[in-house]
Formats: structure tokens, C-alpha cells, sequence
């Protein structure tokens, strides 16, 4: 019965552990897309395969989203507008954030890259509705560049809030100091946005085709649409800590399982 205990523990171990370690091969992905799109050059592409272009965008017709937030506005002519809307609920002994809505909003626009206009075809996205855009495998936007909260904070919140230690990467960031009810809890809402503008810099890869008015980038089977915006090095760097510590926490879970396991049938 020890025995069989044992074996039961250690392969939860090991399950566990394996499940972590896949993760952080796809993180390991990641990390090389944004390797790919780092080292993109201002050199000219070709058309007929896969191709990266970086450069400041051009907006031929406005993104439009569904939801802009209490201190944006929606006037402004913007490529891509990815935002989401976090709540804060009860989770076992804490607390945590997590998407309640989100949407990516796509324009029609081009990348001045070089001496070419490329226009990007991002309706390929594989995007669906509710997805969270910030957590999306083709896109690459860092934390979101803007954020409100939808409502009103009390003084303890509000002051942690500020110097970053409740926020969702802060080390209080799992405790409220208000009072909680059933799941939900009296911190307010939050939207968060990241906006594509025009002149702003940005960088996509895809199959590149020549078509009667132009070059036109777009995701297929082979080569999914991939776009980045904003500081690639700070996510590069992000992503390669995650892999570090998925990996070491991955690999000591496979180890315990497999000396549990030992010990077991000793």
C-alpha cells in the first residue's frame, strides 16, 4: 500500500513537472519569434514568400473599437487597438486578477518599410472574439501601454496602487485590504490598451505577395501573421526569464517525482 502511495505521488509529480516543462517549450517559441522579429532589417523584400517588414505605420482606415475606456478616446486614427478589461476576484486563499472582456480591433494599414508601402492584411489574425490580445501566440505587445480603473480606489488601495506594490507583477499583488463578498471583491475594475497609431513603429512578419496596388503581408497556414509593437528587447528579456524559471521549477517537480518514486519501491 506505501508502495503504491508512493507511486501515486510521484506520478503526480511527474505529470506536473512535464506539464511545466511543455510549457516553457512554448515559451521557448516565442522567445524565437521574437528573436525573428527583433533582427528584422530595413533592407528591401521580395515578394512570393515569407517576409519581415518593420517600420511606422500608415492608417488607411481607422481601427474601431467597441471599447476605448473612461481616459481614451476613440476619435484618433489607429491600425490596431488591443484592449481588456481585468477584475480582481476571490481564488483560494487570495486574490487575482483575470480577463473579464477583451477585443482586438483591427484597421486597414500599411508599413513604410524601406522604400516599399507594404499594406498588412491583419484581418488573418487568428483572433476570436473575447480572445485576450496581450496573451495571443501571433501577437506581441508587451504589457498594455495604457491603463483606468473603472471605478473608484479606497485610500489603502490607492496608495499601494501607486507605488506598484498591488499591481498585478507588485509582491502584495494576490491580497486586497477592502472587504470581499462571496467571489467578487470592491477592488474596481481595470481596462487596459495598447493603441497602434499612426507614424507609430511596428513590426510584422508573413507571406509577402505583389498584387495590381501593391505589396500586401498576410497570414497563411505555413506562415501565421505575426506582429510586434513596442519594446522588443524588454520582451525578449521577459519571455527568457519565464523559460529560465519554468524549466528549473519544471525540472525539479520530474526530479522529486522520480526520487519519490525511487524511495517507493525500495
Amino acid at each position: 500500500m506505501v508502495e503504491l502511495t508512493a507511486l501515486v505521488v510521484a506520478g503526480a509529480f511527474i505529470l506536473f513537472g512535464g506539464f511545466v516543462l511543455s510549457r516553457a517549450s512554448d515559451l521557448d517559441s516565442r522567445h524565437e519569434t521574437i528573436d525573428e522579429l527583433a533582427s528584422a532589417s530595413d533592407k528591401p523584400v521580395e515578394p512570393g514568400g515569407e517576409a519581415t517588414v518593420s517600420g511606422p505605420v500608415r492608417v488607411l482606415e481607422s481601427a474601431s473599437p467597441t471599447r476605448t475606456g473612461p481616459d481614451q478616446s476613440g476619435d484618433d486614427s489607429a491600425a490596431l487597438w488591443a484592449w481588456r478589461v481585468r477584475r480582481k476576484e476571490n481564488a483560494g486563499n487570495g486574490t487575482r486578477w483575470r480577463t473579464d472582456a477583451a477585443e482586438l480591433a483591427v484597421g486597414e494599414f500599411a508599413v513604410d518599410h524601406s522604400w516599399d508601402r507594404v499594406r498588412v492584411d491583419a484581418t488573418t489574425l487568428a483572433i476570436r472574439e473575447g480572445d485576450d490580445p496581450f496573451d495571443s501566440s501571433e501577437l506581441f505587445l508587451g504589457d498594455p501601454a495604457t491603463e483606468s480603473y473603472l471605478g473608484d480606489l479606497d485610500p489603502v488601495n490607492r496608495f499601494l496602487d501607486r507605488t506598484g506594490l498591488a499591481g498585478e507583477g507588485g509582491v502584495v499583488s494576490d491580497l486586497e485590504f477592502t472587504v470581499s463578498v462571496g467571489g467578487n471583491t470592491t477592488m474596481p475594475d481595470k481596462y487596459q490598451a495598447t493603441v497602434v497609431r499612426d507614424g507609430d513603429e511596428l513590426v510584422a512578419r508573413g507571406e509577402l505577395t505583389e498584387t495590381p496596388d501593391g505589396y500586401v503581408l498576410r497570414g497563411t497556414d505555413e506562415t501565421p501573421l505575426a506582429i510586434a509593437t513596442g519594446s522588443l528587447e524588454s520582451q525578449r528579456e521577459r519571455v527568457r526569464s519565464e523559460v529560465r524559471l519554468r524549466k528549473a521549477v519544471g525540472g525539479v517537480l520530474v526530479g522529486l517525482g522520480l526520487v519519490v518514486a525511487t524511495l517507493g519501491v525500495l
